[in-house]
């Protein structure tokens, strides 16, 4: 087992904790083992930090891995992966960590099973540098249930940073008949579907956000909906979201607020991402562009669609895929650029 270990340079590229995630998701489903050294090397806190411990500890637990190196702030990591193992699973990440990117990790693997799995985890809902619950309630299982993963997230209760304390849960199901994604051009614009969500604030705050937002889509004649919701939380924040719906096309944005930052600027960043994506012929957002990655290179026959921005976070993520699955990956254009991906996926 030793002698096929796949080596990973975990500095490579963008340098950042997806490179982990993804090896250890594609480990897990290919049984094949592997080390990565330098894990987040040039960020400010080096190593594995409490999210990224808990996505190595929850795929070790799914698919009985022995695992050498998984402490707090370790460096080097060996993985070796068993048998996966459906069933229910309980993850505390211990702090605001990002839930939705534990989860992401072990959920490939568990839909690959031929028995449904229930996944909770604590930790942060809401969190900067990660996609919110929402974004993947809304916009990642929306796709993901067009290429054939079967699945449902609950928000128990929202985490917003720096308190965490929020809880999902997910139920994952075997997955179905598998469809690649083609998607050429995104079509007519639609409809804006937002909301406006504070938890444990005054509720002027998502009135303000949702006023702001309204504003930025009424001067482009942008047709919307923007609700308010106020939710359970154990500690205050506040979110605006955007799902941009196109006749063959999505996108979703989103902003979380921070102390002292105005809700209008929460309102203007969200709307800007959003208006920026209308400047380029991007079909869906480049953030989803990345987390499709893994369940297409996943799926047989050649899919396609295009990103808004080519991303040094995507590029890296292709390599490690390719690392682990014997797809080919293309993607045409600059980087910070939009661009069109190319997954082909041999029967």
């Amino acid at each position: 087992m030793k002698k096929d270990i796949i080596a990973i340079d975990g500095s490579f590229g963008e340098g950042g904790g997806q490179i982990l995630r993804t090896a250890l998701s594609l480990s897990a489903i290919t049984q094949r083992p592997f080390e990565i050294y330098k894990i987040r090397a040039q960020r400010k806190a080096p190593g594995l930090s409490p999210q990224h411990l808990q996505a190595v500890n929850a795929s070790a637990r799914i698919c009985n891995a022995e695992v050498m190196g998984n402490q707090l702030r370790s460096t080097d990591l060996k993985f070796f992966p068993g048998e996966i193992q459906p069933g229910t699973y309980h993850f505390d990440i211990g702090t605001a960590g990002s839930v939705s990117l534990v989860l992401q990790t072990i959920f490939y693997p568990l839909s690959l099973t031929n028995k449904p799995s229930s996944v909770t985890i604590t930790g942060g809902t809401h969190v900067s540098h990660s996609p919110c619950v929402d974004y993947l309630t809304q916009q990642w299982l929306h796709f993901l249930k067009q290429i054939g993963f079967i699945a449902g997230i609950q928000i128990l209760r929202t985490g917003f940073y720096p308190r965490g304390g929020g809880e999902v849960i997910a139920t994952i199901h075997p997955i179905g008949p598998q469809h690649p994604v083609h998607l050429e051009d995104r079509g007519k614009l639609l409809m804006v579907h937002g909301l406006s969500v504070i938890s444990n604030l005054d509720s002027t705050i998502a009135q303000r956000q949702q006023s702001q937002a309204k504003k930025k889509l009424l001067e482009r004649n942008i047709p919307h909906e923007i609700g308010i919701a106020e939710i359970p939380s154990t500690g205050k924040g506040t979110m605006l979201l955007l799902v941009g719906k196109f006749e063959q096309g999505q996108c979703c944005y989103f902003s979380l607020g921070a102390i002292g930052k105005r809700a209008e600027t929460v309102a203007d960043e969200a709307c800007n991402q959003f208006l920026c994506f209308l400047e380029t012929k991007g079909i869906i957002d480049e953030y989803l562009a990345d987390q499709l990655i893994i369940p297409l290179a996943l799926t047989k026959g050649i899919s396609q669609y295009i990103t808004p921005k080519i991303t040094q976070h995507l590029l890296t993520n292709i390599e490690i895929v390719k690392l682990f699955l014997p797809v080919t990956i293309e993607v045409t254009g600059n980087l910070s650029e939009e661009g069109l991906v190319k997954i082909d996926c041999p029967p």
